[in-house]
C-alpha cells in the first residue's frame, strides 16, 4: 500500500467537508433502548490499554471497545508501544470487541471511495484472522471524516464513532456518533457525572474513549485511578457498560443477532 496522511488536516476545504459531513442529515434514527447506557473505548490500542486496561475492566466484570489499526500491532509509536497481535487475540478471547480503524491509522479525508474501502477491507482482514471474526463498528483515526468518506463507510460499517464531545440522545446519525475524553487532563468526577445524568435524563448513549492506561499518562489518556472511578460513576448510577456492539443493539440501531 502507498504511503497515506497522517494528523489532522487544518486545510480549508477539509475543513468545509468535515463540516458538511457533521451538518449534512444522515441517516438518522431513533435510540429506542429502555434505559441509557454506555460504552469505553480504547483508540490505537497502547500495550497499557490491552494490559493495565483490560485488568481493570475484567475487576469490574465488564468489556470495552478496543479500534485497532491492525497494520500497526506491535509497533513503537511516537506517544507508546501498540499491543502486538496476540493480545489483541487475548482481549477478543476475553469478550471485548475488536473494532476498526483503519489497518495504518489513516486520516480517512485523504482517500477516496475504493482506496478507503481497500484500506478497510484489508484491516477487516487482518482482525478477523486474529480474532476469527471481522469488525462490525469503526472509529475514525484522528477524528477527522469529510462527508463522502461518511457516507462511504456508513455502508460499510454499522456504526462510526468520532471525537465530536456530546451524548448520544434522541435520533442519532450511527455514521457520527459523539463520545468524551476520557483524559485526566480534561475530564474530573464533577463533570463526569454531569454527563452520565444528561445521558440518564433522555436515555441515551454516552460513548468515552481514551488511549493508554498509565500513572502518568500521555494527554490522551487515563490514570488507572480514574478509570475505576469511572466504572464506579456508571456503576452508581445503574448505567450499563457495554461494547459499541452491545449497545448498538440495546438502542435498535442494528438487529438483534
Amino acid at each position: 500500500m502507498n504511503e497515506v496522511e497522517q494528523g489532522w488536516s487544518h486545510a480549508r476545504d477539509r475543513q468545509l467537508w468535515r463540516l458538511l459531513a457533521r451538518t449534512v442529515p444522515g441517516g438518522r434514527v431513533p435510540l429506542t433502548g429502555r434505559k441509557a447506557v454506555a460504552s469505553i473505548t480504547f483508540d490505537d490500542v497502547p500495550e497499557s490499554a490491552a494490559t493495565a486496561g483490560a485488568a481493570i475492566l475484567d475487576r469490574h466484570d465488564v468489556r470495552a471497545t478496543y479500534y485497532v489499526a491492525a497494520a500497526l500491532c506491535g509497533r513503537q509509536d511516537r506517544h507508546w508501544r501498540l499491543a502486538g497481535r496476540d493480545r489483541i487475540r487475548e482481549l477478543s478471547r476475553a469478550g471485548h470487541e475488536i473494532g476498526c480503524h483503519t489497518a495504518r491509522h489513516v486520516n480517512v479525508q485523504s482517500l477516496r471511495g475504493q482506496d478507503l474501502l481497500r484500506e478497510c477491507d484489508v484491516s477487516s482482514a487482518m482482525i478477523a484472522e486474529i480474532c476469527g471474526r471481522a469488525p462490525r463498528n469503526f472509529c475514525y483515526p484522528f477524528g477527522d471524516v469529510g462527508l463522502a468518506q461518511k457516507r462511504l463507510l456508513a455502508e460499510r460499517f454499522e456504526t462510526c464513532r468520532t471525537i465530536y464531545e456530546h451524548p448520544n440522545l434522541g435520533r442519532v446519525d450511527p455514521a457520527m456518533l459523539g463520545a468524551y475524553g476520557l483524559f485526566d487532563s480534561v475530564l474530573d468526577r464533577r463533570r463526569l457525572v454531569q454527563i452520565v445524568r444528561r445521558t440518564m435524563a433522555r436515555r441515551g448513549w454516552l460513548i468515552l474513549y481514551t488511549h493508554d492506561v498509565a500513572a502518568e499518562p500521555t494527554p490522551m489518556g487515563v490514570t488507572p485511578g480514574f478509570l475505576e472511578e469511572t466504572l464506579t460513576v456508571l456503576a452508581e448510577h445503574g448505567v450499563p457498560l457495554l461494547t459499541v456492539a452491545e449497545a448498538a443493539r440495546h438502542h435498535g440501531l442494528v438487529a438483534a443477532d
